[in-house]
């Protein structure tokens, strides 16, 4: 194999690793924006949430007395289900949060592998 092909070989294999970096690096960053979008989500919902029940609170207040456990179990089943979507925003966080960590380990794995290939490289073009 002429030199020249050695070489063309060692440049596509670094172009390689460098498009299989930039494409971990871009899901990396789309999950780091889609956690945000979620956090944001998150912090609207509790916005929602207080003012819904402060909406319960006043017309419980202010409400007949028979109409009083209607109201509450409107209440509770409203309590029930912002509980049941917030373990939904904790899970999907929990999700992308194993998604990012398997992401930064294939980086690093990548690394170590075009670390290698160097060394490698490097050793041949010594020896020969």
């Amino acid at each position: 194999m002429s030199e020249i092909q050695k070489q063309q070989e060692i440049e596509q294999k670094n172009y390689q690793f460098r498009i299989r970096l930039e494409q971990l690096q871009e899901d990396q960053l789309a999950i780091r924006k889609e956690q945000h979008y979620i956090e944001e989500q998150q912090e609207e919902f509790f916005q929602l949430q207080q003012q819904e029940q402060a909406a319960y609170d006043f017309v419980l207040g202010n409400c007949e007395a028979e109409e009083r456990a209607f109201f509450e179990e409107r209440g509770d089943e409203g309590l029930h289900l912002a509980k049941k979507a917030q373990r939904e925003f904790d899970e999907q966080l929990l999700l992308l949060k194993k998604d990012e960590r398997t992401l930064f380990d294939q980086e690093e794995n990548l690394k170590a592998e075009q670390q290698a290939f160097w060394k490698t490289t490097e050793g041949k073009e010594n020896g020969a």
